[in-house]
């Protein structure tokens, strides 16, 4: 009894809010979610927008407007609770022994993307860290699609821990070569950096389902390389 007293009072005192707009959520509060003005405000649908071009992928919305301005923000506050409401959709779309792996950044560690790693930490899932830089590159922000491409070719290798789970010479190799294995990154574009992460996880010997991201580039924008 005096259990579920401490809880009613915890009710009280602690009302659902919005992750996003910290607003009150009134009506049918959902753990984890935006409320419904943020939804609307930042294009999130009730499902994740997904495609095939130019590899399978899945992303929360369209990276423009609102949802544009609330990555930019995140890249530098790596705010957990709202990178988890915004990954809500996608974590009910992944099934639960998806493997994720995140793709590094091609900037020093200090200057680094940091949200592909939290993103991974928000769709709660096995995670491994089977990719790793070949070189720095350079930043894609004013490439167009084909330089993209040709930026990216050969950007990633397999880590050591990838190679040996794929011939199994690691114990936990089995579990993971078992599991639906998808790349994670914050952005979509024209799809070079995912394509030269799978292609280098499938040179090891593993098999790549997608891409998980937060925004899709709207796909005139993607076409011309811009973001």
């Amino acid at each position: 009894m005096l259990k579920l007293i401490r809880q009613s009072c915890g009710d009280l005192l602690i009302r659902p809010s919005c992750p996003i707009c910290s607003a009150e959520i009134v009506s049918h509060p959902r753990e984890q979610h935006p409320c419904q003005a943020c939804c609307q405000a930042l294009g999130l649908g009730a499902h994740p927008c997904h495609g095939r071009d130019p590899l399978p992928w899945i992303a929360a919305g369209l990276y423009q407007g609102r949802l544009r301005e609330k990555l930019l923000q995140l890249r530098s506050s790596g705010n957990l609770r709202q990178l988890r409401a915004l990954s809500a959709g996608l974590r009910e779309r992944l099934p639960a022994e998806a493997l994720l792996v995140p793709i590094p950044s091609w900037k020093h560690r200090s200057r680094a993307n940091p949200l592909p790693a939290l993103i991974c930490r928000s769709l709660e899932r096995s995670t491994r860290e089977f990719l790793e830089r070949t070189s720095a590159g350079m930043g894609q922000h004013h490439l167009r699609a084909r330089q993209r491409l040709d930026n990216q070719r050969s950007a990633f290798k397999a880590t050591a821990l990838a190679t040996e789970v794929a011939t199994n010479t690691k114990a936990i190799g089995a579990a993971d070569r078992m599991a639906p294995l998808w790349i994670v990154d914050d952005i979509l574009t024209t799809g070079a950096t995912a394509l030269a992460a799978m292609t280098a996880l499938q040179t090891a010997g593993l098999t790549v389902h997608g891409l998980i991201c937060l925004a899709r580039t709207p796909r005139k924008l993607a076409r011309s390389g811009t973001s």
